[in-house]
């Protein structure tokens, strides 16, 4: 039986990490195998560049942190998502690719198309089966 794959999108403090936590507890209580992640990160080599990319002590050109990110995704889909998926795990992440456009297009101003052109290579075609998306009005 193949797993589901959950992403959790938002702002930041729209409590994403909240429901995370209760939504993975919810699917084992009901004897389903979760495999909680987030992006960046989720795989050592993506907790290294997570930190490169989020730590604001150096500035990376758009582009370059595009890149980054997908680099890390590609370990992350190679190493966890598809794998854990292949058991037949449900995976539940805290951002996916919805989050790098964004970041990364409607934030520094990269094209959608060059990260619809990276989400199609890394990703070869797997989406998410549902995105819970959250968004909090701020004041």
């Amino acid at each position: 039986m193949q797993g589901k794959f959950i992403t959790l999108e938002g702002i930041d403090g729209a409590g994403k990490s909240t429901h995370l936590k209760w939504l993975a507890a919810f699917l084992e209580k009901r004897g389903i195998p979760v495999r909680v992640t987030r992006e960046p990160g989720g795989t050592e080599i993506g907790e290294k560049l997570r930190q490169m990319l989020l730590d604001g002590g150096q500035k990376l050109h758009p582009e370059t942190e595009a890149l980054l990110m997908f680099a890390a995704r590609r370990e992350h889909l190679a190493q966890v998502i598809v794998p854990a998926l292949d058991a037949g795990t449900w995976v539940v992440c805290d951002r996916f690719t919805d989050a790098t456009f964004a970041y990364q297009s409607g934030g520094s101003g990269i094209s959608w198309q060059r990260i619809e052109a990276l989400e199609q290579w890394v990703q070869q075609g797997l989406q998410p089966d549902i995105t819970l998306y959250f968004d909090v009005a701020l004041k």
